[in-house]
């Protein structure tokens, strides 16, 4: 099952997010693989600028909801308080052309 995360951080989370940027990364280089979950897409929401961390996005596959809500409930940006609100969503996949999505810009 597709899975959509979003999360929105808090208006003054910038430098808390910062605090902990390593911390997430590392986890979501563990977590996900011991959870039974691909991450297909993910990165940070950004402000239209694309300087300004603002959110974070994940795309997942998933068996199990259960194993998404996991793995953000642990998570240390989670943890820390940073995200003001957090979206979970299953998705029923009808087009995909992704492709190479690049650096984002």
């Amino acid at each position: 099952m597709i899975f959509i995360a979003h999360a929105l951080d808090k208006a003054d989370a910038l430098p808390q997010r910062m605090a902990h940027i390593d911390a997430h990364r590392k986890y979501l280089d563990e977590a996900p693989t011991k959870l039974g979950i691909k991450i297909l897409l993910s990165g940070p929401l950004t402000d239209d600028s694309g300087q300004k961390m603002i959110g974070s996005f994940f795309m997942l596959d998933a068996d199990e909801r259960d194993q998404v809500d996991r793995m953000f409930r642990d998570d240390p940006l989670a943890h820390a308080g940073v995200w003001k609100e957090l979206t979970v969503t299953r998705i029923y996949v009808r087009q995909n052309t992704i492709g190479n999505l690049g650096d984002g810009s």
